[in-house]
């Protein structure tokens, strides 16, 4: 009986063991899922957008890439500007707003999601970097594009990368700058010299006498 009872208590100890292990193991696999579907951003830079429809406010950081194409110069081109950015749950407003203008076309305008206004936000840490406010904007073109490293082929770790490509045509744009705003609102404006403060007469040699 002794040895039976040795044997029992070994085979629960090792059952214990092997359920240990496994929970270890299956939390490893968990956390290197997770940190594979994280992207790699320079600077930890991320991208939050907010887009105001007549009937919703839309919010996401599911965009990885944002790009100005047009409206810098105010005297010529529209502002136009792309977002990318895999395909995920938070913007079901802007698929709406995809699929009306592909059937109503891109020229009418003329229904609940043909017309909204769009910020988008660069932020480091809960830092506004840059704001840049897009009003009456519409959709003018939209797909879906299917990414993956054609270097090492399909079978690769890597994987693929469904995305969503919208482009965006407006007809107001405005930058901000909220740093030098905070900056300026602080009093914390630096107190240096600059070139347009010498006078006439005066030179660099002149003010470090």
């Amino acid at each position: 009986m002794t040895s039976i009872k040795k044997k029992l208590v070994f085979a629960s100890l090792l059952t214990v063991s092997l359920v240990v292990m496994l929970g270890v193991t299956l939390q490893q696999i968990s956390a290197e899922e997770t940190d594979e579907k994280q992207y790699a951003r320079a600077n930890d830079i991320t991208i939050h957008t907010e887009f105001i429809f007549r009937d919703a406010v839309e919010k996401s950081d599911g965009f990885q890439i944002y790009e100005q194409v047009s409206g810098f110069d105010q005297t010529s081109d529209s502002p136009v500007f792309k977002l990318i950015g895999a395909v995920d749950y938070d913007r079901t407003y802007l698929y709406e707003a995809a699929d009306m203008t592909f059937q109503r076309g891109v020229i009418n305008t003329q229904h609940d999601y043909g017309q909204f206004d769009a910020d988008v936000y660069l932020q480091k840490e809960g830092v506004t970097f840059r704001h840049f406010e897009y009003f009456d904007c519409s959709i003018s073109e939209y797909r879906v594009v299917t990414l993956f490293d054609k270097e090492e082929g399909w079978f690769t770790s890597k994987g693929f990368a469904t995305v969503d490509e919208f482009e965006f045509e407006c007809n107001g744009y405005k930058p901000n700058n909220p740093l030098f705003d905070s900056v300026n609102a602080s009093n914390g404006k630096a107190n240096t010299q600059s070139s347009m403060d010498l006078k006439d007469t005066q030179s660099w040699s002149d003010i470090y006498k």
